[in-house]
């Protein structure tokens, strides 16, 4: 498809692709400008050898719907998609395109193989990454593969979550069921056992990049692919501070519970894990938070949504976006510096803090050589008094049944350190405790940790993406996963065939209680048109060459009447999908 960079061609009748700056086993992605817009573009083309294959275009065109409902400024924005024949390549087969947000940035996998990242820029990081996954998840959709080739950071500090080629098609009845999708150095281990998949397994994957970004190592390692997953099924993961002691402990309990194998005991959702990153009030251990010395009065960097780091044209042009980072922002909740982020993006070396580290393990021998000492003169000085004996230990009280807000309250007055967990129950109330562990009545440490293991309630279960299914196949999908199938109704789409499903009543995502009613749409093969007279020619043409409705467009100008505005339009109402509309400019 290389001949398309040697030619005046155009997809989509406006989008010139100038270089290739990737190749895939599915689709080239070419740099290229929007001659209507001038702007600059990513393109990627499905490979004409893939094209021929029917599921393929279908799940191509999936990527495109799925990521284009979404807009959110971690995630890689989708202007436009469609299909064209390329005259160099074949006259028959049509190549589907998507048109999609350059990002003028660097790769975190490149970063990443320079070593291990500051705490802070790790962190910065992964908030980027799960804020992009909470919007994807609330929109009922899947990345499953998250890894640092999937996510990009630009000039400006901003990270893109990119690649949703694979999302959701767990989904697709056409694969097997069986079928590991994702890299195997990310898996989650549902994944590598080839389970049903949901959100969790992205929180997993974060999880696995965050500890590699801190610790500067894989989780596991191995000869094969097969080997790494067998890992994330069967072994524990290591602690990250078994790697890279100064960390926290409070930091490693908050990776450590994201890698969790049992997906019920990880964090629920991507925003509650990116929660508790942003609650964790020390990145490194000794009391000393892990922050940049900046002086107070120096002000954040501005960070745009556009890669290029001008305006937000959803802003407009005379307004960029200065948020500094509000969804990136520090643990303690203020803004981050970008200034400490600058000499990582710019020379492909992130800070290693190896002095740091060097310097605080060995403040960290020396305190704990220092604690024996003193521990075991305090222990000879009172042997005989016993009248401290009891302020040793505390015996673990029985909290079960009660709320976890309770249960917490007097785990906490006891001087235990409480880590929650989820769990579903069928008998156990929403919120209250099912078990902890140590149980009730053995003596602890003061500061010992007690897992207490709180009740979601009943089962429930997300209701899955049918869309571009036939009927059969959507009934099939819904009634596998637990649901009742409702009434199907007509609906209008721009690409989907007649009969096609192109969506669903609750939407993909929801979470409700098995054997729940899901009522089915189905494409009716139509679009309908919008009434555009009165609007100027830009805003109707981009409304009728858009995603959403994908006419095409002849405009007409009429000299006869004034307004600069739409006089009137060919057609209005329901009309077949890729209809031709006229519409009169009054140009006098």
């Amino acid at each position: 498809m290389e001949s398309v960079l040697n030619s005046d061609f155009l997809f989509g009748h406006r989008y010139h692709p100038e270089a290739l700056i990737g190749r895939g086993g599915m689709a080239n992605v070419y740099v290229g400008t929007d001659t209507r817009l001038q702007r600059r573009v990513a393109i990627k083309a499905l490979r004409p050898e893939v094209a021929v294959d029917s599921e393929s275009r279908k799940r191509f065109q999936r990527e495109a719907h799925s990521v284009s409902a979404m807009g959110h400024p971690n995630i890689v924005r989708v202007y436009d998609a469609g299909e064209q024949t390329i005259p160099d390549v074949s006259t028959e087969v049509p190549i589907p395109y998507i048109i999609m947000e350059f990002i003028d940035g660097k790769i975190l996998r490149r970063l990443m193989d320079a070593g291990a990242f500051e705490p802070k820029v790790a962190v910065h990081v992964a908030l980027g990454i799960l804020d992009a996954l909470d919007e994807s998840h609330r929109s009922g959709i899947i990345h499953r593969d998250i890894k640092p080739g999937n996510v990009m950071i630009t000039h400006s500090g901003l990270v893109k979550v990119c690649d949703f080629g694979i999302a959701q098609a767990v989904e697709d009845p056409t694969n097997d069921p069986s079928a590991i999708v994702g890299t195997a150095q990310y898996f989650s281990p549902e994944q590598a056992k080839g389970d049903i998949i949901d959100g969790r397994s992205d929180v997993y994957s974060t999880a696995v990049v965050l500890f590699e970004m801190v610790t500067g190592t894989p989780l596991f390692t191995g000869d094969t692919s097969v080997s790494i997953a067998f890992q994330h099924v069967t072994q524990t993961a290591p602690r990250a501070r078994s790697r890279r002691p100064e960390l926290s402990p409070e930091f490693d309990m908050v990776i450590a519970k994201g890698l969790e194998k049992d997906r019920n005991a990880r964090y629920r959702t991507a925003g509650e894990f990116a929660a508790a990153l942003r609650s964790v009030t020390n990145l490194v251990g000794s009391g000393r938070a892990d922050r940049a010395a900046q002086p107070p009065e120096t002000p954040p960097v501005p960070v745009s949504v556009v890669a290029t780091g001008g305006p937000d044209p959803r802003q407009g042009s005379k307004f960029p976006v200065e948020s500094g980072l509000s969804n990136n922002a520090t643990t303690d909740g203020t803004v981050m510096d970008l200034n400490d982020l600058r000499p990582l993006l710019t020379s492909d070396t992130p800070p290693k803090g190896n002095v740091v580290r060097w310097g605080l393990l060995g403040a960290a021998g020396l305190l704990v050589v220092a604690s024996v000492i003193v521990g075991m003169m305090y222990w000879v000085l009172t042997l005989n008094s016993g009248s401290n004996i009891g302020s040793l230990a505390v015996t673990m009280p029985d909290v079960t049944a009660e709320t976890f807000e309770t249960a917490e309250s007097q785990l906490t007055d006891l001087g235990l350190t409480v880590v929650r967990r989820v769990q579903v129950s069928e008998t156990v109330p929403e919120g209250t405790v099912i078990s902890t562990s140590p149980e009730a009545g053995v003596n602890l440490a003061v500061g010992e940790i007690v897992t207490v293991v709180e009740s979601s309630g009943k089962p429930v279960a997300a209701i899955p993406s049918i869309d571009f299914m036939t009927m059969a196949n959507a009934t099939a999908a819904l009634e596998a996963a637990g649901f009742t199938v409702g009434t199907s109704t007509p609906g209008y789409s721009p690409t989907a065939l007649v009969g096609e499903v192109i969506g669903s009543d609750p939407v993909a995502g929801t979470r409700v209680s098995g054997g729940s009613v899901v009522n089915i749409v189905v494409s009716n093969g139509k679009i309908e048109i919008p009434d555009v007279v009165g609007m100027s020619v830009g805003q109707a043409t981009a409304l009728l060459q858009g995603s959403t409705l994908q006419l095409d467009v002849t405009v007409v100008p009429d000299a006869n009447c004034g307004g600069q505005t739409i006089g009137s339009q060919s057609i209005t109402g329901e009309a077949p999908q890729h209809s031709k509309i006229s519409i009169v400019y009054c140009a006098g």
